[in-house]
């Protein structure tokens, strides 16, 4: 029985673009090997200009809603200052280091959540103004105002504000073992660009951070894995 995970009930106008997968048989403790060339890999490839190109898109998505790029950059644009900044993103946990390096390197946005903690379906959806969301690093919750995109899981606990900020109770942690991941674009984003990035990156999780996954490493990203424009993505 396959269960859907991923739905996409944001207004066609806004153009959001999402695929999403779960992982199960993660390690995010012992950083491996393989997990150490990916990120070399990654960073000796990274091409800042081409991933500028492909972050523009969040930012003028924000202008036409009304929010502030500088105030509520997406998480590729923030992995990009930290970088510039300090010449090398920071290390969190073998599973986040690594798509924070290709969120950094395709320009998109790319997050996770761990499966215990949620609810699926998880949904790409509009707030109403009166949902509570406590930001990973924040000290206390905020309402959140209408008309911003958020992700919701089945109980309507809000997973991540537009692709700006994951909340803290689905955070991964050093013990999970089971994750949905998220690969999102915006209006400009190549449909083509956005399937390649998430099969690459699955593999690449599975290659580094997935026990027991290595001959199926070299297996594409089945269909019913994928999400294109509402269309349910499943395990």
């Amino acid at each position: 029985m396959f269960n859907p995970v991923f739905c996409l009930n944001a207004p066609a106008s806004l153009g959001l673009k999402a695929i999403a997968f779960t992982l199960h048989q993660l390690c995010n403790q012992a950083r491996s090997e393989a997990l150490g060339t990916s990120l070399d890999r990654l960073r000796s490839e990274l091409q800042i200009q081409a991933s500028l190109s492909q972050m523009q898109g969040f930012s003028d998505l924000r202008l036409r809603m009304g929010r502030s790029p500088k105030r509520f950059p997406a998480s590729p644009q923030a992995l990009l200052d930290q970088y510039l900044r300090m010449g090398k993103l920071r290390e969190i946990s073998p599973v986040v280091d690594l798509y924070n390096h290709w969120s950094l390197h395709s320009g998109l946005s790319i997050g996770a959540h761990d499966l215990r903690r949620i609810k699926l379906p998880v949904t790409l959806d509009i707030c109403q103004g009166d949902e509570a969301f406590h930001a990973l690093g924040s000290d206390a919750a905020v309402t959140l105002p209408s008309g911003e995109y958020a992700y919701f899981d089945a109980r309507g606990q809000v997973l991540c504000r537009m692709e700006y900020r994951q909340c803290a109770a689905t955070a991964l942690q050093a013990d999970t073992s089971a994750a949905l991941f998220i690969v999102q674009g915006h209006p400009d984003t190549d449909l083509a660009y956005l399937q390649r990035t998430a099969e690459r990156l699955k593999l690449d999780l599975m290659r580094c951070c997935v026990l027991g996954a290595r001959r199926a490493a070299n297996q594409p990203l089945a269909p019913r894995e994928t999400s294109y424009r509402g269309e349910l993505a499943r395990e």
